[in-house]
């Protein structure tokens, strides 16, 4: 391509009338100062003139003074502001030229669309050739280059191009991290990939387990997950951005493998001569089962069952000939570490260890109570048996239960109970309910003097033990008192001796715990001798003494009774297995054989 500069002035006649002639009119000539163009292309030169109207211009004449090379310019590009996946987006190429008879042709190569092609004059020798291309934006167009191609009739070609920017939504949204299997309790790093223009800015992670689907607390790009269940768990995400969302195509599922874990209904039976002894485990990847018995080494399985659906494995081991007390251990391995079980073979027992509960455990008078009946047995407990204890009678209340509800007063009295089942029968120790009132202080309060002191004692029922506070009257505060405390039971004696006074008035006896107080003025009796003091406390020992004689009774004639009431018998039974054999301690059931208990 080359551009031809051409200076071209009016025919030599103009210039020389218009030197010699000076007239009132003049003339003058107007062309470009330059003008472009292309090889082997036209231009078209416009010159006008005036002139003196006496004088017409019969001739005009051309001159070319010089011709300058440079190439054909490169074509103007744009393209629409907004490009958005689904919406237009118009590419305009244009190209200015000299030549309106042969104007250059435009091109946008393979690019689809609706071109429009627009030709115009602008000033000065020049005309504009304009091509527009329309199409619907899609994501794939984005970076695009789309070129424009400009051809003049001499053979010189030039292009442009620009490159597109569509902006559209996340999609082919997919969720990447490390391996795919690991262990329990690995920390995982996962990302979610996303292809958005503009890209991704917040993001929501979900877990699918056992056929639910759980929100993560992840709003970032990378997630990290540190509590991975067993088994499978499969990942989705969402991708956003302010065009809108798209979810992951396909999951990401991490296999976290575990190791080995017995179950519960891992077990040994007993019958006729014969160990039968089941060991099932869950486990991946897939476990191997060892056996031991009696301390023995251990032994590889023969050919254990694998149940794929439940990553479990299951094997059974038998032997003839045995004895009741076999011992038998399970030993199950894989990559990441094992299991073990000792499974023994027990006979029947009787319910041991019985014992009464009360709820609450600290009620007021007048409230209910409920008692509960507590053992433990194998064959498990069947039926309950309650008791009210009245000295050396046991009154039978009720059958079956396991509880027993009660209004309580303070002189509820003592109960047992007692647990059943088809090996036996075992009886609780008796139990006195607990109640609690606010203190009453006895008629068996008083006040005496001789031998220049005074005695004053102050008994107090209560529950609990009261706290008893003693105001002496025209005692002087600087005299010494001696102050003892008795506990019996519920029954608290307090005894206040001090200095005889010559005015010696009433004496207040103040008691009080957390539900309550009494007071009480204690009259003084003047007089008291020895002798009588003697025989007061001659009459309290005795009374004691018999007290302590008449319950030393009822203890063994209780004792006797719970001896009648535990009945044992023992039989070669099918049997469960466990972790450990326990001893039956004949002391938890007077009377009953010492035989093996098995706890489940």
């Amino acid at each position: 391509m080359i551009t031809l500069r051409k200076h071209v002035f009016l025919c030599y006649t103009l210039q020389v009338v218009w030197c010699v002639l000076v007239v009132a009119e003049e003339w003058t000539v107007t062309i470009p100062n330059q003008i472009s163009g292309l090889m082997g292309s036209c231009v078209l030169i416009p010159c006008s003139f005036t002139h003196p109207s006496a004088y017409i211009p019969t001739n005009v004449a051309w001159y070319q003074y010089s011709k300058l090379p440079d190439t054909a310019p490169r074509p103007q590009l744009s393209v629409s502001e907004v490009q958005r996946e689904g919406g237009n987006i118009t590419v305009s190429c244009a190209v200015l030229h000299t030549c309106p008879s042969s104007p250059p042709s435009l091109s946008f190569g393979d690019q689809r669309g609706v071109v429009q092609g627009y030709h115009t004059e602008e000033i000065q020798g020049r005309w504009r050739v304009l091509s527009t291309i329309s199409f619907v934006a899609r994501a794939e167009d984005h970076e695009k280059v789309v070129a424009c191609n400009v051809t003049h009739p001499g053979g010189q070609t030039a292009a442009g191009e620009v490159v597109l920017d569509v902006s559209y939504a996340p999609r082919s949204v997919s969720v990447s991290g490390g391996s795919t299997v690991v262990q329990v309790g690995t920390n995982l790093s996962l990302s979610c990939v996303s292809d958005a223009n503009p890209p991704a800015s917040s993001y929501l992670w979900y877990l699918r387990r056992d056929g639910l689907v759980m929100p993560l607390n992840h709003s970032t790009e990378t997630a990290a997950v540190t509590d991975l269940h067993p088994d499978e768990n499969v990942f989705h995400c969402t991708a956003i951005n302010p065009l809108g969302r798209s979810n992951s195509s396909s999951s990401f599922v991490v296999t976290a493998e575990y190791k080995p874990s017995i179950l519960a209904n891992s077990s040994c039976f007993y019958h006729a001569g014969q160990v039968i002894c089941r060991c099932q485990a869950r486990a991946r990847p897939r476990a191997k089962v060892l056996w031991m018995v009696d301390g023995g080494p251990l032994f590889p399985s023969s050919d254990p069952t694998t149940f794929p659906q439940n990553h479990t494995v299951m094997d059974i081991w038998a032997a003839e000939g045995t004895y009741e007390n076999v011992s038998v251990t399970c030993l199950v391995n894989n990559t990441h570490g094992y299991d073990k079980l000792l499974l023994s073979v027990f006979v029947k027992a009787p319910p041991t260890n019985v014992s009464i509960s009360q709820l609450p455990a600290r009620p007021l008078e007048g409230e209910k109570v409920t008692l509960s009946c507590l053992g433990h047995g194998h064959l498990p407990i069947s039926s309950y048996r309650w008791y009210r204890v009245f000295e050396e009678q046991s009154v039978l209340l009720r059958e079956d239960s396991g509880s027993l509800s009660l209004s309580v007063t303070r002189d509820v009295g003592q109960f047992r109970c007692s647990a059943l089942n088809e090996m036996g029968e075992c009886s609780s120790d008796t139990m006195a309910v607990n109640v609690e009132y606010a203190p009453a202080i006895l008629p068996l309060s008083f006040c005496s003097g001789n031998d220049g002191q005074v005695r004053c004692e102050c008994v107090v029922d209560s529950h609990p033990v009261a706290k008893i506070i003693w105001t002496p009257w025209s005692i002087q505060d600087n005299q010494t008192h001696n102050i003892t405390d008795l506990l019996n039971w519920r029954i608290l004696r307090s005894i206040l001796i001090g200095p005889k006074v010559d005015d010696m008035g009433d004496v207040l006896c103040n008691s009080t715990n957390e539900h309550g107080s009494a007071f009480l003025k204690l009259p003084f009796i003047a007089g008291e001798t020895s002798a009588q003091r003697s025989l007061f406390y001659g009459g309290v020992g005795g009374a004691l003494l018999l007290v302590l004689s008449f319950a030393s009774f009822l203890f063994w004639r209780f004792y006797s009774t719970k001896r009648r009431d535990c009945r044992v018998t023992l039989e070669e039974v099918e049997l469960k297995g466990a972790l450990q054999v326990i001893h039956h301690d004949p002391t938890d059931c007077p009377g009953s054989p010492e035989a093996r208990v098995h706890w489940i």
